[in-house]
């Protein structure tokens, strides 16, 4: 009985009951749909490769348990233009608008082979809990278990996938129902075996019934599970706590909070990080940033009275974390220091510096370029007002001065913006460059 009841399982896990409606689709899977209606059912005894999904997903929206691969290639993404649309509630902006690809290879007279490529997302893929990496496809084999975005607990977007199959029970069942009737209507066919061909359908459906009530009923089970578990958490569910908390670039808590004007936050270190290296977009929505990160001490106190219920390892590496962002900030307080008293010490002594006003020279760009190169936030727009190029004279210049101080720090492909774009520019190499 224990192992008839395992085979009915591993049954209903490669052909689930909603296999019963339609055979493998012929058009886009939607939000991981399985198909479109009765006439375009399939009835190729080889079969579609597919995706199934995961027994131990809970996903916050409503999948279907298949997605057939009956393409060359398969597009997934939060993009309604995907293949297959899949989007998170319980963590926005986790899936990419293109997260990755499906690809269809066979070579002549070979095997069918299906290769997985990350298209570049922010959270990745996972196949059997190793990273799919950007450059190169993952060839996939059955039974491999592919997470899309970050791994939580419970998943939300994992499947295994399932090589070509031979037509799923119920299909077979109701196109050997259709063809009953066509023949009893064309042909008068005889009472006795319609009679038979009611039973084997019959047969099958009760079949089809009793693996969709096992996989039910192991549903529950886990679901049940699960219940218990949070019942005996905290009314604070960590996990839940984690993804909304938690850096989207380096994938960890928080670390002395910064909001941009988008309202997503990051580390403190991980986006100052980022806008160096000129990205000046949100990381998440790719909405422009034109302004620099507002620390948010709120957003810091949540963290920390998170972080003081886990574990005391956990909290310990969190520890270490903020101790060394807050060291790295002392370092840079104690540099900035160190700057503004020697430009005051050069003022005084009446140095003279080129002005941001005058056309500068070949060689006094340069100069310029690698003096202040090293330097970024507060400690750069201290070099920067050795020139006057400070943020009272970027707002109150003419269009005249801001293009020729475009020509001075090399910016000059900005020079056809509108003032207020230049301004916006101008502002942010104040801090980054």
């Amino acid at each position: 009985g224990a192992a008839a009841a395992a085979a009915a399982r591993e049954d209903a896990g490669k052909a689930p009951a909603q296999a019963a409606a339609a055979a493998p689709p012929g058009g886009r899977s939607g939000a991981g749909a399985v198909g479109a209606g009765g006439a375009q059912r399939a009835t190729s005894s080889q079969g579609l490769a597919f995706l199934r999904l995961s027994s131990e997903c809970s996903p916050a929206t409503a999948l279907k348990s298949l997605v057939y691969l009956n393409r060359d290639e398969l597009t997934i993404g939060r993009l309604p233009s995907c293949d297959v649309l899949l989007d998170s509630t319980r963590v926005p902006q986790m899936i990419s608008r293109v997260h990755g690809k499906l690809q269809r290879q066979q070579e002549a007279g070979g095997p069918e082979k299906w290769l997985l490529v990350d298209n570049k997302s922010m959270n990745g893929i996972l196949v059997n809990d190793e990273k799919v990496a950007p450059e190169g496809p993952r060839a996939l084999q059955p039974g491999d278990v592919i997470t899309f975005g970050r791994k939580i607990s419970p998943p939300e977007f994992e499947y295994v996938f399932e090589g070509p199959v031979a037509e799923a029970p119920a299909a077979a069942a109701e196109s050997a129902q259709a063809q009953a009737q066509a023949q009893a209507q064309a042909q008068g066919q005889a009472q006795g075996q319609g009679q038979a061909g009611d039973e084997v359908v019959h047969e099958q459906m009760q079949r089809i019934a009793g693996l969709e009530e096992e996989l039910r009923l192991e549903r529950e089970q886990r679901r049940a599970q699960r219940e218990q578990k949070r019942g005996s958490r905290s009314a604070l569910d960590l996990s839940d706590l984690h993804s909304e908390l938690a850096c989207s670039i380096c994938q960890d808590w928080l670390v002395l909070a910064a909001t941009i004007e988008c309202s997503h936050s990051f580390c403190w270190s991980c986006i100052d990080t980022w806008l160096l290296q000129k990205h000046f977009e949100c990381p998440v929505c790719r909405n422009t940033v034109t302004r620099e990160p507002v620390k948010n001490r709120a957003m810091d106190n949540i963290v920390q009275k998170s972080v003081d219920r886990l574990s005391d390892a956990e909290k310990q590496e969190y520890a270490d974390r903020l101790q060394a962002a807050e060291s790295a900030a002392r370092k840079a307080q104690r540099l900035h220091a160190e700057l503004a008293k020697s430009v005051a010490d050069a003022q005084k002594k009446g140095k003279n510096f080129f002005s941001i006003d005058s056309q500068w020279s070949k060689r006094e760009r340069d100069t310029f370029a690698r003096g202040v190169k090293d330097y970024s936030g507060n400690t750069r727009e201290t070099y920067c007002k050795l020139t006057g190029l400070t943020v009272q004279w970027v707002h109150t210049a003419d269009g005249t001065k801001l293009n020729r101080a475009l020509h001075n720090l090399m910016l000059q492909r900005f020079v056809d913006k509108s003032d207020e774009e230049i301004r916006q520019r101008l502002l942010m190499y104040l801090r980054y460059g």
